[in-house]
């Protein structure tokens, strides 16, 4: 795509029309539904008896996508576009005989987005990454694995559990996002959502593998705090990608024991320090872009949250890339309308 003529006003405030097209949310979707075929379209029947489908499913996926940008309820994402007949039917919306416009109804929204699974979201959100790499705004020589806990919204979900209590916090009852992000654009690239229980080392090398599969990233430095200092992480790195690690040694387990010199001391505080960008981006995601308020259960409905919320984040620095606002590329305020009116 064309880069669009910088915009000259303090913020972009763009209306969901203008992020959808901006942001090639349509083509992705596609893309995203082409690249999963083997998982079936997720419609009812075509022999069936009654009413015959109707609503394809890049649709429930960009519906999907603005319900997230905008952290619309199932009632307010599905009424806003109905009372936007050029918005319904950017998107996919069907016509009636008669010609007007045909806009999904709630529940079957709700169902036919629990239909959809994990798979189609997850390369929506890789195919958003892709459009960065290609940009030049992400690069993935760079990257920082770290997690966090995303507290369960009903206590009887049954793939949550009880997260390990630390010493300034004690346990929660929830997921773990594990997260891989580029450091110099602050993006997040490949995610994995498990029980809060599991250990971040387990999933340090799946990660790195699969972003690696996926982008082709030239990884020259990998960051990370002490969770992921073990061999296995440490070799995989170093032989398998060829890069340098810079991860935290934690002095306090039994058996440990370190020797250097203070020059030593300071360059690994002075490289460590770079690590606090993905604390930087949690907080974000939680705070401004609704990572942590899903209002869902079970770990599809979780993923496919985590995805959007990912997608959106990624879509909010594609915009401001293309509107040659890169200051505003990780400011949900600055880019989104504060209310899609």
């Amino acid at each position: 795509m064309v880069p669009l003529p910088p915009c000259q006003s303090k913020f972009l405030w763009l209306e969901p029309l203008e992020f959808v097209k901006v942001t090639n949310a349509p083509l992705l979707a596609m893309w995203a539904l082409t690249i999963t075929t083997w998982r079936g379209p997720a419609l009812t029947d075509s022999h069936r008896r009654g009413p015959k489908p109707t609503y394809a499913d890049a649709l429930i996926l960009l519906i999907a996508f603005i319900q997230a940008a905008w952290r619309f309820s199932y009632e307010d994402v599905i009424d806003y576009i109905r009372a936007r007949p050029q918005l319904a039917l950017f998107i996919g919306c069907p016509l009636n005989a008669d010609g007007h416009i045909r806009v999904i109804s709630v529940g079957q929204y709700w169902a036919r987005r629990r239909a959809l699974g994990v798979w189609p979201f997850l390369f929506f959100f890789i195919g958003m990454v892709w459009q960065l790499i290609r940009a030049g705004v992400v690069t993935g020589c760079d990257l920082i694995l770290d997690s966090s806990v995303l507290a369960a919204w009903f206590h009887d979900d049954p793939d949550a559990a009880w997260s390990f209590p630390k010493p300034w916090q004690g346990s929660t009852w929830g997921f773990k996002i594990h997260t891989l992000l580029c450091r110099w654009s602050s993006l997040p690239v490949m995610f994995l959502i498990t029980p809060a229980n599991r250990h971040d080392c387990l999933w340090a090398i799946p990660l790195l593998a699969a972003a690696v599969a996926c982008y082709g990233f030239q990884v020259l430095i990998v960051r990370a705090d002490a969770a992921y200092f073990t061999i296995p992480i440490l070799c995989f790195i170093r032989y398998v990608l060829g890069a340098s690690f810079f991860i935290d040694y934690n002095l306090r387990r039994k058996g440990k024991k370190a020797v250097a010199t203070l020059f030593f001391i300071d360059q690994w505080r002075f490289h460590q320090r770079f690590r606090t960008v993905i604390e930087r981006h949690f907080a974000w995601a939680k705070r401004y872009f609704g990572l942590n308020n899903s209002g869902y259960q079970g770990w599809v409905a979780i993923t496919q949250h985590a995805a959007l919320v990912y997608a959106v984040m990624l879509g909010v620095a594609l915009a401001a890339e293309r509107y040659g606002r890169l200051d505003l590329r990780l400011s949900r305020k600055g880019v989104l309308a504060t209310k899609a009116l």
